[in-house]
């Protein structure tokens, strides 16, 4: 192989890698940027008393969230 060829296919993989770190950095923002965004929303919506729970963690939630403000108000 020429020189000239090892330089076009150096240059060809270096283009690739930095196309993937790209695709992976556009892929990670957009995951972190829905977590945020879902998390914002969540905490709107719980304290308007208004959180989206199953029947079934709200049940397992309660208790719990008693508690907790039960030791806060002693």
């Amino acid at each position: 192989m020429s020189e000239q060829g090892a330089l076009i296919l150096r240059k060809g993989l270096i283009g690739s890698c930095v196309l993937a770190a790209l695709v992976l950095l556009a892929s990670f923002y957009s995951i972190v940027s829905g977590a945020v965004d879902r998390a914002a929303r969540h905490r709107i919506a719980a304290r308007q008393g208004t959180a989206s729970t199953t029947i079934g963690s709200a049940s397992h939630q309660q208790p719990h969230a008693n508690a907790l403000l039960a030791r806060v108000g002693d």
